[in-house]
């Protein structure tokens, strides 16, 4: 299938799949930074997830910040925490792995690590069964 609204499109599969790995809660998608050209080998694109529950209200603790790249062709995802910036950040890439947020070497993962990874797949998922070009 290809995004005839590649935006719209993908906005709704990052939301969608936050709310599989995060339910009850509800979430949207804000772009911040980057354009949704999948072709362009420059990927570079940075959104923010923001978590509501079940009755509109605002979960900030939830929110999250998703930057999707390439690197040598492979598609990287890398997702921390919005609000807390001290908390351990994950790259997905050809290998999955947690960085310590200030000095961005390998940590231990979090206890909530399942929940972000989880998403990552996901999306990962959804990009290539979308057939969006990717490497």
């Amino acid at each position: 299938m290809f995004f005839e609204d590649q935006k719209e499109k993908f906005e709704a599969i990052i939301a969608k799949s936050a709310d599989l790995t995060n339910r009850p809660f509800l979430h949207s998608v804000v772009n911040i930074v980057g354009e949704y050209d999948f072709y362009d080998p420059n990927l570079d694109l940075t959104v923010h997830i923001l978590c509501r529950d079940l009755d509109g209200k605002r979960l900030d603790l939830y929110d999250l910040e998703l930057e999707l790249f390439r690197s040598n062709k492979d598609l990287v995802l890398v997702i921390s925490k919005l609000n807390f910036p001290e908390e351990p950040i994950l790259w997905s890439g050809v290998k999955t792995l947690w960085m310590n947020s200030n000095n961005g070497k390998q940590c231990n993962p979090p206890n909530y690590s399942f929940v972000l990874e989880n998403l990552a797949n996901r999306i990962r998922t959804y990009i290539e069964e979308s057939g969006v070009y990717i490497s």
